[in-house]
């Protein structure tokens, strides 16, 4: 298994370290995960639909971090409902280098969506305002997908 989740170069060098500098996602505060942003950019570019390939690659979040091992399960569940489905091969689900190409492909769409949007908005209140529209979006998109309105607790 990979020992990282890998961005493009060039995100990391751009749209994230921007990022880093400002309060969103709080990346500038010592205990955020960048597994919370590595996310929001996959489900981003899940949302768009299309995969990207990453030019170059470079490590974002170490495999080995508890707080990305929790989210392998929905890692895998983008690859059955991306691959898999297509295949019938449900043994390709134990390949995890496979399955972090794939998701890093997704994100690496939304750091490109992150980055324009960076671009057309350049007022950190216009941009921020964007990014909570967009996690709206997203919310509603699931919400409507998704109908969870019992929680069952034991």
């Amino acid at each position: 298994m990979k020992s990282t989740i890998n961005v493009s170069n060039e995100h990391l060098e751009g749209i994230i370290k921007d990022l880093d500098k400002s309060d969103f996602f709080l990346l500038s505060n010592e205990k955020a995960s960048r597994t919370d942003l590595f996310n929001f950019a996959l489900a981003l570019g899940l949302s768009k639909g299309e995969p990207t390939k990453l030019t170059s690659s470079k490590g974002l979040i170490r495999t080995s971090n508890e707080d990305v091992k929790p989210y392998f399960f929905m890692y895998k569940s983008i690859y059955y409902d991306k691959v898999i489905l297509n295949t019938r091969d449900i043994d390709m689900i134990l390949d995890m280098d496979a399955v972090f190409d794939l998701v890093e492909q997704y994100a690496n769409t939304g750091f490109c969506i992150l980055s324009r949007m960076k671009s057309e908005f350049r007022d950190s209140n216009q941009f921020s305002a964007k990014l909570l529209s967009e996690i709206g979006a997203l919310q509603e998109e699931y919400l409507s997908t998704f109908s969870l309105k019992k929680v069952y607790t034991e």
